[in-house]
């Protein structure tokens, strides 16, 4: 992905969340409110013992009413903090969903070239690991962190009220916390950060494997990927064990200076008592509020932290956010157009892509029902001019024009809408057969999903399995052969009934003499909508009504099958080719 300058401060971060947090801000609200009052109860309950140890040292029988009040207390703080962590909790599991409804939708949306530089596993990281952490962030993080951010302040205040000396040397110990916990969450920040990009690679890495396990197996590689993937393992754990040793100091630094604050108060506050400065309960009540602070202040390591992954997650995170498509509906897209007339012009059309030109001016007309043929060597532009079409990609310069409007003009979901295509690699889903083939249906029709299959030339072969039309597909379709996906694709593409149907290689990998089976049932069809049909195969050709052949990006040819053979060039030479492996076969 291109780097995208990322703003990691706290008014970045409400401003980013707010679109999906703001309907759960009230739970926030009532949540931290509550949280409020218990830790004003908490810092209540050492005043109480205080108040219940003097009437004890006065021989007064008060320290009963103390100690019933300090039973009423804690069942409040009981209370109050379920409450606190049942709102704050849910809200950020309902901010997740949000989120990941938010990014699920703007990954959809984003096009070709954003895509094209993204790893499936880097974006399943990010979705995952990175959304996890947003989440602690909003949930245990902000709970944690509001409580002790309020419970130091409120302990600092009860402190100086119990004994302003005795406080004041606890202040001695503040800077040094400040100046280190700033330090090792820096360091936890880069680190961290370091780690995650490591684990994106192993996410990828074992994605692709997984996804081409058979050609990990064809070419009996499997040690190969083993140890490859041990050594990205090994990244991560080397990355992880440098994040352990800061995080490690973190908590260790803090029991330290806690330690070192409760020598203080014993050795300061021991002597106070004994010289008569201050009482018993008072010493016992400001030695329960250091007790107290020693989990605050190794918590805030924890929450700190929490925050550090939290904020370098959601950078990450943003990254998808922010991202714009090239591709859009923009200030020339005509709203007012619903439907287009199927007709097909390129007019001076050139395709740039890494600063390499894929299309050089080519300009031709395809007429409503008519079928062009795409061939060519492999590199020559043929599967990039098609996806000029439905806007997959944008042409560089020149106009391509769809039912006499440029592409630009018509919305993207009118344009697609009435557009259908197969690739030579179709993509099949974790479904049903009939699942997928109704896939661009609005909802599941068994009928035309048959009709579609029938035209497609894999009916018999779905009725030969044990359950038909329900039968499962593994990942990609890893259960059907590398022909029966392509018809299973052709298929989806026909129950759509489209206005443009675009076959790029949708039959190399079926013998000619399925090819023939669904061409006479493509027949039908072929004349009722517009057709582009791109192969290296000339009996597949031989059905379109003009044919071009490109080369480096230009147009070397075009005609109709006799005459482009009678022409004697680049396509008679294929054919002539092919008619001869056919002879040897």
């Amino acid at each position: 992905m291109d780097s995208v300058k990322t703003d990691r401060s706290v008014s970045n971060f409400v401003r980013g969340i707010k679109p999906f947090a703001g309907r759960y801000v009230w739970k926030y609200v009532i949540g931290l409110t509550l949280g409020l009052l218990v830790q004003a109860g908490v810092i209540l309950g050492p005043y109480f013992v205080r108040k219940a140890i003097d009437s004890i040292s006065a021989g007064d029988a008060a320290y009963v009413r103390w100690a019933a009040w300090l039973v009423v207390l804690w069942a409040a703080i009981g209370l109050f903090s379920w409450g606190q962590r049942r709102l704050s909790i849910v809200a950020s599991r309902e901010i997740e969903y949000e989120l990941r409804q938010g990014l699920f939708h703007k990954l959809v949306h984003l096009d070709f070239y954003f895509h094209s530089r993204e790893r499936v596993g880097d974006l399943m990281n990010k979705l995952n690991t990175d959304l996890g952490a947003v989440r602690e962030l909003l949930g245990p993080g902000l709970n944690m962190g509001w409580r002790i951010t309020w419970f130091v302040l409120m302990t600092a205040v009860a402190m100086f009220l119990v004994n302003v000396r005795l406080a004041a040397w606890m202040l001695v110990a503040v800077p040094p916390v400040f100046f280190v916990l700033r330090y090792l969450l820096s360091l936890i920040h880069k680190r961290y950060r370091a780690a995650q990009e490591v684990f994106d690679k192993i996410s990828t890495f074992a994605q692709e494997n997984f996804s081409g396990i058979r050609v990990v197996k064809g070419f009996a590689i499997e040690d190969r990927e083993t140890e490859r993937f041990q050594d990205l393992n090994r990244q991560y754990i080397k990355r992880s064990l440098a994040l352990a040793r800061v995080e490690g100091p973190l908590h260790a630094t803090m029991s330290l200076l806690m330690g070192g604050a409760a020598v203080l108060v014993l050795w300061l506050g021991g002597g106070m008592v004994v010289r008569g400065e201050m009482t018993l309960g008072e010493f016992v009540q400001f030695n329960t509020y250091l007790l107290q602070l020693s989990w605050p202040m190794l918590g805030l390591g924890w929450v700190m932290g929490l925050w550090q992954r939290g904020m370098t997650s959601w950078a990450r995170l943003q990254e998808i956010l922010e991202a714009e498509p090239r591709i859009t509906d923009g200030p020339q897209t005509n709203f007012a157009i619903r439907d287009y007339r199927p007709e097909i012009e390129f007019d001076d059309v050139h395709l740039s892509l890494a600063e390499r030109e894929i299309l050089k001016g080519i300009s031709l007309r395809l007429e409503l029902g008519s079928t062009l043929g795409i061939t060519g060597r492999t590199g020559s532009g043929k599967t990039m001019m098609a996806r000029l079409i439905p806007r997959i990609l944008e042409a560089s310069d020149g106009r391509v024009l769809v039912g006499d409007h440029p592409v630009r003009e018509i919305p993207l979901k009118v344009l697609r809408g009435g557009m259908a295509g197969v690739q030579q690699e179709p993509f099949l889903f974790s479904e049903t057969i009939a699942e997928n083939i109704a896939f661009g249906l609005p909802e599941l029709d068994m009928e035309r999903v048959v009709w579609a299959a029938k035209l497609a030339g894999v009916h018999d072969d779905i009725m030969s399995f044990p359950d038909g039309y329900q039968t499962l597909l593994g990942e990609r379709g890893v259960t059907l052969s590398g022909g029966q996906r392509q018809r299973v694709a052709l298929a989806r593409a026909l129950a759509k009934k489209p206005s443009v149907l675009i076959l790029d290689d949708a039959m190399s990998a079926v013998d000619t003499e399925t090819e023939a089976r669904i061409l006479r049932g493509l027949r039908q069809v072929l004349g009722r909508q517009t057709t582009v049909l791109i192969s290296h195969r000339v009996s597949t050709l031989a059905h379109a009504d003009w044919i071009i052949v490109l080369d480096d990006g230009r147009i070397v040819e075009e005609g109709s099958h006799a005459e482009l053979l009678a022409a004697g060039g680049h396509y008679a030479e294929l054919e002539r080719m092919q008619r001869l492996e056919e002879e040897v076969g």
